[in-house]
């Protein structure tokens, strides 16, 4: 007895250990990926966040679209009297054009979400930095000859949001050097998530902070607790006297 029940001890010993060992990898993986590839940025070409001072203000961005959502969030913005930044996508954009002019009429930025949205966390698997380089030259390139057919020739995208938040040092050649754009990450969202709308709704209160950069969705289906979640938020955050601000004021 005495002897099984030693058994089953150092079991237990040697699984607590490996999840803690797993557990610091994770740590150190995380740790490392952003201290040495996201946050090395020594030509301010990446932001998930924006210095503010501590002056009460934060920034709304919205992805994936133009979509069946786009509409009522600009009804929501114009009520408030909010600019935020819209990251499109280039094979949306050309069926909703009249969106993309809306959103540009009312005031609001439209940035690169590349063409179709492709996960270069998989593509990294499988192809060569040059090879990545020109699938994402190739996106971007498509991205902005749609919205300069849509809106005019002259139209220049400042702001660039990767799928799924990708950043990688490779990209500043061609991010900075060759479209001299920014990358815009964010500070917090959730709403692709399966919460209900209080379970999102608050956790996008309690990530409130000066200079944060707040992601929602305007593409996509089944985007009504988003539309839900986002006025409640805004009402919330004009409450504790946040001002929302535009990405150009704050990002030269």
């Amino acid at each position: 007895m005495d002897s099984h029940l030693a058994i089953m001890q150092q079991k237990s010993l040697l699984k607590s250990i490996k999840m803690k060992t797993l557990k610091l990898s994770i740590t150190f993986f995380i740790l490392f990926t952003f201290t040495s590839d996201c946050f090395s940025q020594k030509d301010n070409i990446f932001f998930w966040k924006i210095n503010t001072n501590n002056e009460k203000v934060i920034f709304l961005s919205f992805d994936d679209g133009p979509g069946e959502y786009t509409k009522e969030i600009l009804v929501i913005l114009k009520k408030y009297d909010i600019k935020a930044i819209f990251f499109v996508l280039g094979e949306l954009a050309k069926f909703r054009q009249d969106i993309i002019r809306e959103i540009v009429r009312d005031g609001h930025i439209i940035g690169s979400h590349t063409y179709s949205h492709k996960n270069f966390y998989q593509l990294q698997k499988n192809n060569t930095i040059p090879q990545l380089k020109k699938i994402l030259v190739d996106e971007l390139e498509k991205t902005e000859a749609e919205l300069k057919k849509i809106l005019t020739h002259n139209f220049k995208i400042q702001f660039l949001r990767m799928p799924n938040g990708y950043y990688r040092q490779w990209m500043d050649e061609v991010i900075m050097h060759k479209f001299g754009y920014k990358v815009i990450n964010w500070t917090f969202g959730c709403d692709w998530h399966n919460y209900t709308e209080d379970e999102m709704f608050k956790k996008y209160i309690n990530a409130l902070q000066p200079g944060g950069i707040y992601l929602f969705h305007d593409g996509g289906k089944h985007r009504d607790r988003t539309v839900k979640v986002l006025e409640r938020f805004i009402n919330y955050c004009l409450e504790k006297k946040y001002k929302f601000g535009h990405l150009n004021d704050w990002i030269k």
